[in-house]
C-alpha cells in the first residue's frame, strides 16, 4: 500500500507538473549554479542555475509517461504474438520462439542501443526501442502462461461448442493470463524506468532543453566527482520509483491470489497463521496415562476461504503426544490428516487456510502464539516433519551434502566443514551405503528409499523432540517402506523422540505406532491404544477401515469396502458426518452433530458406540 501511495503521488505530480514546481525547469540562472537546498530552491540548482524540483517533477512526467508508451507497445506487440504462439502450438509455436530466442541472445541494452542507433536519438527513438527489446521476454511469458491454460477442460468445452478460435483466445484463456500479466508489468515498469534513463544518460534519450531524470543523471555524472549531489536527487527518485513498482507487483501478486499477503506481514510468510486460543471454545485434549505431554493440541480449527465463503476443514481437533510415543493419525483421503500436522508447525498456506480457534503447546509454549522468529526456531530443531514424496520436497539444484549441511547450519553453530561432516553422519545415521559418495550425489541420482532416507536425515538433524511423518512411505513400494519404518522404529528408540505418524494404512499404524487418533471429515471419531483400536473398535468408522483391511490369514475373506466417499467439506451433512455412509445410523444421528465424548473406556463420536463393540 506504501508503494501504491507513493505512486499516485508521483504521478498526481507528474500530471499537475505546473502546479507543482516552483520554476520553469527551462529557465536559466533562478539561483546560484550548484547552489544547495534552500527555502527559495527546495532541492538547489544545477550548472545552469536552474532549479532542480522543477526539472525533477517535470522530469517525472517524461520518464513516466515514455514508461508507460513503452509497456503499451510491448503489450500491443507480446500479447497477441504470445496467445497465437502458445495456443497454436507445433511449427507456428515453435518459429515464433525461435526468433524471439534470436531476439533474447542480444542483451536488452545493447539491442536498443543498435535499436537507437539506426532510429537516431530522441525520446521516441528510444521508447521503440525499449519496447521492441522487453517484447520477447513479455511474449514468452503470455505464451507460457497459454500453454498452461489451453489444456484446461473449460477450453475443451468451448471447442465442442464450435466457439471460433479468435472468441476462445479473447473471452477463455485472456483472462486467465490477465491476471499473471499485470504482476509482470508492475514488475517490469521498474526495470523500464532503468532502461529510459540509462539510454538518455548515454545522450540517446530525451534531449535538451527537455527534463528527465535519466538526462538530469546525465548532467550529473559530468560534475559527479566534485557536485554529487546533482547525481543523488534523480538518483534518489529513480531508485524509490523501481523499488515501489516492485512492492506493486508484489502485492497485486498476493491480491490477485498468486502469492502470500504481504498484509500478514513477517508472521504470513512460509504459510503462517497466527491466532491467539480462546479457552472458552477449546476443549481439553483428552487426558493419557505416564508423563506430562510433549505436545498438546485443543480445540483446533482451521478454515480454507473459498468463493463461497471460508470453509471448516479441520473442526474443533484436539489430541496430546507424550515423550517418546508413537500417535498415528489414520482416515481417508480428506479427512483432515495432512492439515492438522502442517497446523502444528504453522505451515498452512495462507490465504486460503488460516488457524481460527484452538491452542497448539509445544513443551509448555503455545505455538500459534510465538512470535515469528521464536517459531522460526521451533521448525526443524525442536519439530520437524517428513513429507510423503521426497522428490518434491528436496530441490534438485542441489547436493545432498548441500541439503543437509544447509539444515544443519541452519540450527547449529559450525562452519562448512562442520556441517558437511554433520552431513556425513546423518547418511550413516540413515542408513545410506556410500554416504562419503552420496554427499555429492544430486536427488534425482538416488532411489526412491534413499530419497526418503536423507529426507529423514535432514529432520533428524538437530535431534528434534518431535518428528512429524506426513505419509513418508506412500510413494515407496512394500519391501523399501519397511525398510524405512524399521529405520524410523530404531531411530525413535535412539533417539527417544516423540512420532506423529499420519498414514491410510492401518497394517502400518499396527506396526508402529503406540495409540490412534481416527479422523473423519475434519473430526476426531475415535482415539484409542492401538490394541484396543483392533481388538474392540467402537466407532462404525474404524469398523469399516479394519474390514476393509488385507488379512493374511483367512483367504475366504472378501474385503468390506465403505460405500460412499468422505464428504467434501462444502458439503457435510447434517449431524454426525458419517451418517451417510454407516449401515446403523438412526435418526438421532441425523438429528444434530455428535460431540467427541469418553463413551466406556476412550473418547468416541457416535451415540451407539456402547452397542456396536464387537
Amino acid at each position: 500500500m506504501a508503494a501504491a501511495v507513493y505512486l499516485v503521488l508521483l504521478l498526481l505530480a507528474a500530471i499537475f507538473a505546473p502546479l507543482v514546481a516552483t520554476h520553469d525547469p527551462a529557465e536559466l540562472a533562478v539561483g546560484k549554479p550548484f547552489s544547495g537546498p534552500a527555502a527559495a530552491h527546495w532541492l538547489g540548482t544545477d550548472d545552469l542555475g536552474r532549479d532542480l524540483w522543477s526539472r525533477l517533477v517535470y522530469g517525472a512526467r517524461v520518464s513516466m509517461k515514455t514508461g508507460l508508451q513503452i509497456i503499451v507497445l510491448a503489450l500491443a506487440a507480446s500479447v497477441p504474438v504470445g496467445l497465437f504462439s502458445g495456443y497454436r502450438g507445433g511449427k507456428v509455436d515453435n518459429v515464433i520462439m525461435r526468433i524471439m530466442d534470436a531476439l533474447s541472445s542480444v542483451p536488452a541494452l545493447v539491442l536498443a542501443l543498435a535499436i537507437v542507433g539506426v532510429l537516431g536519438p530522441g525520446l521516441t527513438n528510444a521508447s521503440i526501442a525499449i519496447a521492441i527489446a522487453v517484447t520477447p521476454g513479455f511474449v514468452r511469458f503470455v505464451r507460457g502462461q497459454t500453454l498452461a491454460v489451453r489444456q484446461e477442460t473449460f477450453v475443451e468445452a468451448s471447442h465442442s461448442l464450435g466457439t471460433r478460435e479468435r472468441t476462445i483466445l479473447r473471452k477463455r484463456i485472456l483472462p486467465n493470463v490477465a491476471s499473471p500479466l499485470i504482476v509482470t508489468v508492475a514488475l517490469a515498469s521498474g526495470a523500464v524506468l532503468i532502461a529510459e534513463s540509462g539510454l538518455s544518460l548515454l545522450g540517446l534519450g530525451s534531449q535538451p532543453p527537455e527534463s528527465s531524470w535519466g538526462s538530469m543523471l546525465q548532467r550529473g555524472y559530468q560534475v559527479i566527482l566534485t557536485h554529487p549531489w546533482q547525481v543523488i536527487v534523480p538518483g534518489t527518485a529513480l531508485a524509490l520509483t523501481v523499488l515501489a513498482f516492485n512492492l506493486l507487483g508484489d502485492g497485486l501478486r498476493d491480491a490477485l491470489g498468486l502469492g502470500v499477503p504481504k498484509a500478514v506481514g513477517l508472521r504470513g510468510r512460509l504459510g503462517l497463521t497466527t491466532v491467539a486460543p480462546r479457552p472458552d471454545l477449546a476443549p481439553e485434549a483428552p487426558a493419557t496415562d505416564g508423563p506430562a505431554p510433549l505436545l498438546t493440541v485443543s480445540g483446533l480449527t482451521v478454515e480454507f476461504v473459498t468463493e463461497a465463503g471460508p470453509v471448516t476443514v479441520v473442526d474443533d481437533v484436539g489430541f496430546s503426544v507424550a515423550p517418546g510415543e508413537v500417535l498415528g493419525i489414520v482416515g481417508e483421503s480428506g479427512s483432515g490428516k495432512s492439515v492438522t500436522s502442517l497446523s502444528i508447525m504453522r505451515l498452512i498456506p495462507s490465504p486460503p487456510g488460516r488457524i481460527v480457534r484452538g491452542s497448539v503447546v509445544f513443551d509448555g509454549r503455545d505455538l500459534l502464539t510465538l512470535p515469528f522468529a521464536e517459531m522460526r526456531k521451533v521448525r526443524g530443531n525442536d519439530i520437524s516433519m517428513v513429507f510423503q514424496d521426497p522428490m518434491t520436497s528436496l530441490n534438485p539444484a542441489y547436493t545432498v551434502g548441500n541439503l543437509l549441511g544447509e539444515a544443519v547450519r541452519l540450527h547449529q553453530d559450525v562452519n562448512r566443514a562442520g556441517a558437511r561432516a554433520r552431513a556425513l553422519e546423518l547418511l550413516e545415521l540413515v542408513g545410506i551405503p556410500d554416504p562419503k559418495r552420496r554427499l555429492d550425489d544430486y536427488p534425482h541420482q538416488l532411489s526412491g528409499g534413499m530419497r526418503q532416507r536423507v529426507l529423514i536425515a535432514m529432520a533428524l538433524s538437530s535431534r528434534p523432540r518431535l518428528l512429524i511423518a506426513d505419509e513418508p512411505t506412500t510413494a515407496l513400494d512394500v519391501t523399501v517402506q519397511a525398510q524405512i519404518l524399521d529405520l524410523l522404529r530404531s531411530l525413535q528408540a535412539e533417539f527417544g523422540m516423540a512420532i506423529i505418524f499420519v498414514t491410510h494404512d492401518l497394517g502400518v499404524v499396527a506396526d508402529l505406532c503406540d495409540r490412534v487418533l481416527v479422523m473423519y471429515a475434519g473430526q476426531v471419531v475415535e482415539q484409542a491404544s492401538v490394541t484396543d483400536l483392533f481388538e474392540r473398535p467402537r466407532h462404525p468408522y474404524t469398523q469399516g477401515l479394519l474390514r476393509a483391511m488385507p488379512q493374511v490369514a483367512g483367504r475366504s475373506e472378501r474385503l468390506v469396502a465403505i460405500r460412499g466417499t468422505v464428504p467434501p467439506p462444502t458439503a457435510l451433512p447434517a449431524g454426525c458426518r458419517f451418517h451417510p455412509r454407516c449401515d446403523h445410523a438412526t435418526d438421532a444421528c441425523r438429528a444434530e452433530p455428535v460431540e467427541l465424548l469418553v463413551r466406556g473406556d476412550r473418547p468416541v463420536r457416535c451415540v451407539l458406540s456402547e452397542e456396536l463393540v464387537p
